[in-house]
């Protein structure tokens, strides 16, 4: 059957559904794939390395002394029974040759922190391959890629940890032109009132996907053994990868489906937010590289990245080694707060741009107060994490609320880049976040040195604090010298076009 004929079928299916909403959908479970395959490691290293003590001597600091014991510095909480249940599965594995592999700490976190080490390097390629020559393809080169990386994870892990380190690699290489591309499309299709809820939406699919792949691959861990994990998750991008080839489209204009009255929207919106039809062949590198608002997002993104890829990669450990809890229940409790955070993006994104298109506030205000509200909101709640002790119940519902106060993100410093120059937001998008990579590859290895092998709470709070002062400071870097403003750089190589002329009512009210 042609791609023709797909098309007639679906426009008398599906007619009904705005064009804009459909691609929202199939970038959302997009998304989803992507991060799946990038997260299912954290999980699955806590069955796949070896331990060398045995249940009986390997027991969380929470339920390191009995109860009732003399001990005034022992803590203790009732879930024994979770940690004995995670250690056999981790200890006890179906054959000999299958306890585990031989990594200690510091292999472990450069096997969880080399993903960035690609991930850093294609950043700026990718937000400009797409703004060249459409996302459709870089996209979703991107999740086939990742997939077909992902199924052959447990091969290179059980040849070596180089081996496994250096697939990893590859997979952020392939992983990191995904953000950076779909910030292309953003400023093609979405209009600019409607892109922080996008980005709610469609965008932190991730951080659901983290809620889902945690206790996913958890269960299929204890179901069917680590390797596991990666077939499937590999398998679910292949089967993404059938629909998006099929369905998506570049451009509104080139969109089969798509009625006249949402392609005249999204143009004449997209246009008065200062974006062209045809990019400018030339990056204005200078005027980038001497920006304070760009540089204003470089740093907010790098503190953000910092202390969210410490609850990515390192919550599961915390959870079993600190609070106690067995594989499964440490999968879902892990996964709760980034469906917390899934929640608070789309409550803010919501909130944001009703205040935005009332003209209650401005696009600089509205960046700054919930940037505010995602940067020094989990500043304030991870002191408290840090001494919630041994109450598993509190140490989880902190964690919930700090990421739930970090999905304002959607309606500040990850919007941002299309505030300011919409027809380069994808290589501004690669360019923050090369830099954010950074702080991505270095949390992991700062939580090993800060642990040294010892997983006690008093180095967990050292690890909570450090991440105190970088939110603060880069969010206080953010608000000094953030902007809503369309900078002139924007229109390089390009006849200024004043669009926005054109348009009356609030949205023209809101983009000016």
């Amino acid at each position: 059957m042609g791609r023709r004929k797909i098309d007639e079928l679906l426009l008398s299916a599906f007619g009904w559904v705005p064009a804009r909403v459909a691609l929202g959908v199939l970038t959302f479970f997009g998304f989803m794939n992507q991060f799946m395959v990038r997260v299912n490691l954290s999980v699955a290293i806590v069955a796949m390395v070896h331990q060398n003590k045995t249940v009986d001597e390997v027991q969380a600091q929470c339920t390191a002394e009995p109860q009732g014991s003399n001990n005034s510095n022992s803590l203790v909480v009732g879930t024994t029974e979770y940690q004995a249940d995670a250690l056999t599965k981790i200890i006890m594995q179906d054959a000999p040759e299958e306890k585990g592999l031989a990594w200690d700490e510091v292999t472990q976190g450069l096997v969880l922190a080399s993903y960035y080490y690609g991930y850093t390097v294609t950043q700026v390629m990718g937000g400009r391959l797409a703004e060249l020559y459409g996302t459709r393809f870089v996209f979703g080169g991107c999740i086939l890629g990742s997939g077909i990386i992902t199924l052959f994870t447990p091969l290179a892990a059980r040849a070596h940890a180089g081996a496994a380190i250096a697939l990893r690699v590859l997979l952020g290489l392939t992983g990191g032109v995904a953000w950076p591309s779909m910030h292309a499309l953003l400023a093609r299709w979405i209009p600019p009132l409607e892109r922080p809820r996008f980005i709610a939406f469609a965008y932190f699919a991730t951080t659901l996907s983290v809620t889902f792949t945690l206790p996913f691959c958890g269960l299929i861990i204890d179901w069917h053994g680590w390797d596991a994990a990666f077939y499937v998750t590999g398998g679910l991008c292949l089967s993404w990868c059938l629909l998006w080839f099929t369905l998506m489209h570049d451009s509104p204009s080139k969109h089969p489906r798509i009625s006249r009255e949402e392609l005249e929207h999204i143009e004449m919106s997209v246009a008065a937010g200062g974006s062209s039809k045809k990019t400018g062949t030339a990056i204005p590198w200078r005027h980038i590289s001497t920006s304070m608002p760009m540089w204003a997002i470089i740093v907010c993104d790098m503190g953000n990245t910092f202390g969210l890829s410490i609850y990515i990669t390192q919550l599961p450990t915390y959870m079993r080694n600190v609070l106690g809890f067995s594989i499964k229940k440490n999968g879902l409790l892990s996964g709760l707060p980034f469906l917390c955070r899934y929640v608070g993006g789309v409550i803010s994104s919501t909130v944001g741009d009703w205040l935005l298109s009332r003209g209650f506030l401005s696009i600089v205000n509205t960046r700054r107060i919930f940037s505010a509200i995602a940067m020094l909101g989990p500043t304030v709640v991870l002191v408290g994490v840090a001494y919630s002790g041994c109450d598993p119940a509190l140490a989880v519902s902190l964690l919930c609320l700090s990421m739930f106060l970090n999905g304002a993100i959607t309606t500040s410093q990850l919007v941002n880049h299309t505030d300011i120059a919409p027809n380069f937001s994808g290589t501004l998008f690669g360019i923050s976040n090369t830099f954010a990579s950074i702080a991505s590859f270095i949390s992991p290895l700062a939580v090993a040195a800060f642990i040294e092998n010892e997983q006690t709470m008093s180095q967990w709070q050292k690890v909570f604090w450090m991440c105190v002062p970088i939110y603060a400071a880069s969010e206080v870097f953010y608000l000094v010298f953030c902007s809503g403003s369309v900078q002139p750089w924007n229109y390089a190589g390009q006849h200024r076009r004043h669009a926005h002329d054109e348009l009356s009512g609030p949205e023209a009210t809101a983009l000016q």
